[in-house]
């Protein structure tokens, strides 16, 4: 059976802490059930983005919320991939209500749905036939950075990956289960394209079978985006799959965990504010600055504009930016005038 090389350090158990809590408060907040479903129609939004920019996809945020709503040429490579995510996301969703465990034929339909007319059919829902190396491209000249397992192995290592992650054997936390699975399927590439995209989709759905789901809201896929060089380097512990497969972990799960606790964290705050919102406002999404000012006030009554500019550290025009739209989307007002403007909650 797979036998994972990591040790939990004290930081790494400070973290699952950190998200355990964050989870009680999420899964705990009272709010409605219209803003729950909208919360998760933005959590697929925002993961059709990530997940495929990181594959190179060039569509804006609202490029892929125009797609999903059908109002792009269905035809172009770059939509099928957003549509694709999309309903292989919904297809996670409903899978995880099974609460049946991650098989080789659950993976297969899987990457049926992300790669629908994206490869040629003998290659959709089929594991590669032949072998596979990450290739890096420096000026004129091709480097090999990774080559993957023989192709008669791939079958076997993923049903004992499988099997490991169904066991259980060390009694992992779902955080640090989904962590490692995440490092070694992607090792495999059991697929010649959309391992990457099925990798993520089978994280969510390995948290979501066990109820780690955070309401189904969670994104991790943007914190991977926005830290992309970071979330490949600490992948790629080692140049050939014999090495990858004994690497230490170590260095992942820390990066893994940390991310898994930051996207947490802001959606936690995210449905503090959301909270008090009522369905009228259920079209907002809050970046982290204007998430951080709400914070604020929530805890403070108030805030002047130098007090945003000390929370946010930026500078005044875009400090004052950030409250203008939270201004405009109706969730504080104003008090007095010239200096003695001040910033509160509006009451909803």
């Amino acid at each position: 059976m797979y036998v994972p090389n990591f040790s939990i350090s004290p930081k790494l158990n400070n973290l699952v802490s950190q998200i355990e809590a964050v989870r009680e408060r999420v899964d705990s907040a009272p709010i409605l059930p219209e803003l729950e479903i909208a919360l998760r129609h933005r959590a697929a939004v925002e993961s059709a983005h990530s997940s495929t920019s990181i594959e190179g996809n060039p569509l804006s945020k609202h490029q892929v919320q125009q797609a999903i709503a059908g109002k792009l040429n269905h035809w172009e490579r770059s939509v099928i991939e957003v549509t694709n995510y999309k309903k292989a996301w919904d297809w996670v969703v409903n899978a995880a209500k099974q609460n049946e465990p991650i098989e080789l034929e659950q993976t297969l339909l899987l990457h049926s749905i992300v790669m629908k007319d994206l490869l040629p059919k003998t290659k959709v829902g089929h594991l590669r036939p032949g072998a596979v190396y990450i290739v890096d491209v420096i000026g004129a000249d091709e480097q090999v950075r990774y080559t993957g397992p023989d192709a008669n192995q791939v079958q076997p290592l993923l049903n004992d990956l499988f099997s490991w992650v169904q066991q259980n054997p060390l009694g992992l936390h779902p955080v640090l289960l989904a962590g490692i699975f995440h490092y070694e399927f992607v090792s495999i590439h059991p697929f010649s394209d959309g391992n990457g995209r099925v990798t993520r989709l089978l994280v969510k759905l390995l948290l979501e079978s066990v109820g780690y789901d955070f309401r189904g809201s969670l994104v991790l896929d943007t914190y991977y985006w926005q830290n992309q060089g970071q979330y490949y380097q600490m992948l790629n512990q080692a140049e050939n799959y014999p090495d990858q497969r004994v690497a230490n972990l170590d260095p992942w799960l820390e990066y893994f965990v940390t991310g898994f606790y930051e996207v947490a964290k802001e959606l936690s705050q995210h449905i503090d504010i959301l909270k008090h919102l009522r369905p009228s406002k259920i079209g907002i999404r809050l970046n982290p600055e204007e998430i951080r000012v709400l914070d604020y006030l929530q805890q403070f009554g108030q805030a002047k504009i130098q007090d945003v500019k000390e929370i946010l550290e930026l500078p005044e025009r875009t400090a004052q930016r950030r409250l203008k739209g939270l201004l405009e989307y109706g969730l504080i007002k104003r008090l007095g005038e010239g200096k003695k403007i001040t910033y509160v909650l509006r009451n909803f």
